[in-house]
C-alpha cells in the first residue's frame, strides 16, 4: 500500500512539473532589428533601381511579357526634347554633353582637358570607350558605335518601363547580351517590336529617353575624361584643341597601348565621372530636369547582364576584361552619389 501511494505521488509530481507555471507572467521575446539595407536609399526622380550583392541570373532567351492596356503616363520633368535617331544624332548629342561636363569641372581640371578631342570608332560589335594617347603623345577620348547603340536601346526601353510599367529593358537585355558576348559578336541595336508600337511616338517617352541618353553618355565620357585630368594617362597637359587619331589607326593605338588602367584607377574614374555628372546636373538649376547618376547605374547594370551571359567567357569580352566587375562598381557609384547629396542639400 505504501509502495502504491509513493508511486501515485511520484506520478502526480511528474505531471505537475511538466505543466507551465501560469502564475507568473510570460516575458516577451526580444525583437531583433531588421538587417541594414544593402545600399543607401534616397528618392531620385524616378526611383532608385536596386542591385543585389550577388549576380542575378538572367534568361538567355527573350521573355514574352503580356502588354497591359495603356495606363496614364507619368509626368516627365522637363521637355519636350527631340528624338535622338541614328549615329549622327547620337554623336552630336554626346559632344554636347561632353561640353557641359568640361564646363563644370574645376578651373585646374578644365585647363588640362579643354582641348582633348573625342573620336567615334565605327565598330558596332564592341561596346567600349577609351582614354589614351596617340603616337605623338597627344591625349584623346574614343567611343565605339556599339556603345552608342546600346545606350540608345537602354534609354528607349528604360523610358518606356518607367512611364508605362512595361518590361522592355528586360526583354532587350535578355535578347541582346548573349549575342554581344558570343564569338561571332553582333549589334546592340534595339530590335523591332521590343517597345510596343502604341508607346513609340509618345512625346513623354521620347523626352525621358533623351534625358536618360544624356545621363548615360555623361557618366561614360565623364569617366574617360577623368582618366586624363587624374593623371592616369600621363599625356594631358593643357594642350590646345587637338585632332583625334585617324579611325584607321585607332585600333592599332589601343591594342598596342600598355594596360595602365588598373582597378583603383577605374574606381577613381567612376567616382570622378559620377561627381562631374552631378555637378553638371546641379548647374542646370534653370532647367526643368537635372542629370543624376541613374543613367550610369543602368549602364553598369547592362554590363553586369553581359557578364552573366558570358559566364566563364567574360575574359574574352574586351570591355569586361579591362574593367572591374560591374557588381563592385554599382555600390561605389551609389555611395559617391549619396555622399554628394549630403554635401549639396537642396
Amino acid at each position: 500500500m505504501r509502495g502504491h501511494r509513493s508511486l501515485t505521488l511520484a506520478a502526480l509530481w511528474l505531471f505537475m512539473s511538466g505543466c507551465p507555471d501560469t502564475s507568473q507572467p510570460q516575458m516577451p521575446q526580444p525583437q531583433l532589428p531588421p538587417p541594414y539595407p544593402y545600399a543607401p536609399q534616397y528618392p531620385p526622380p524616378y526611383g532608385q533601381p536596386q542591385y543585389p550583392p550577388q549576380q542575378p541570373q538572367y534568361p538567355q532567351q527573350p521573355a514574352q511579357y503580356p502588354q497591359q492596356p495603356a495606363p496614364v503616363a507619368q509626368p516627365v520633368q522637363g521637355g519636350p526634347l527631340p528624338a535622338l535617331v541614328g549615329a549622327a544624332a547620337w554623336q552630336a548629342e554626346t559632344l554636347a554633353v561632353l561640353a557641359e561636363l568640361r564646363a563644370n569641372l574645376s578651373p585646374d581640371k578644365q585647363a588640362l582637358v579643354a582641348g582633348i578631342p573625342l573620336q567615334f570608332d565605327p565598330d558596332p560589335t564592341q561596346i567600349n570607350a577609351y582614354a589614351g594617347c596617340d603616337d605623338s603623345g597627344a591625349p584623346f577620348i574614343a567611343g565605339t558605335e556599339g556603345l552608342l547603340e546600346a545606350v540608345d536601346a537602354i534609354s528607349q526601353t528604360k523610358a518606356c518601363d518607367q512611364l508605362f510599367g512595361t518590361r522592355t529593358y528586360d526583354a532587350y537585355s535578355a535578347a541582346i547580351t548573349p549575342v554581344l558576348v558570343s564569338q561571332q559578336g553582333g549589334s546592340a541595336m534595339l530590335p523591332g517590336g521590343i517597345v510596343p508600337a502604341q508607346y513609340w511616338s509618345d512625346p513623354s517617352r521620347i523626352t525621358r529617353a533623351h534625358q536618360i541618353f544624356d545621363e548615360m553618355v555623361g557618366f561614360t565620357f565623364g569617366h574617360e575624361l577623368s582618366h586624363h585630368y587624374l593623371g592616369h594617362t600621363g599625356c594631358a597637359h593643357g594642350q590646345p584643341a587637338g585632332v583625334p587619331p585617324a579611325i584607321s589607326q585607332l585600333g592599332r593605338i589601343l591594342s598596342n597601348a600598355v594596360n595602365i588602367f588598373n582597378q583603383p584607377n577605374e574606381i577613381a574614374a567612376d567616382s570622378a565621372g559620377c561627381v562631374n555628372v552631378l555637378d553638371a546636373g546641379r548647374a542646370r538649376a534653370s532647367r526643368a530636369y537635372r542629370w543624376n547618376e541613374e543613367g550610369g547605374l543602368w549602364l553598369l547594370d547592362f554590363f553586369a547582364r553581359m557578364q552573366g551571359a558570358a559566364g566563364a567567357n567574360a575574359v574574352y569580352v574586351e570591355f569586361l576584361s579591362t574593367h572591374p566587375d560591374p557588381g563592385l562598381r554599382i555600390p561605389i557609384v551609389q555611395s559617391v552619389a549619396a555622399t554628394w547629396r549630403l554635401q549639396h542639400p537642396g
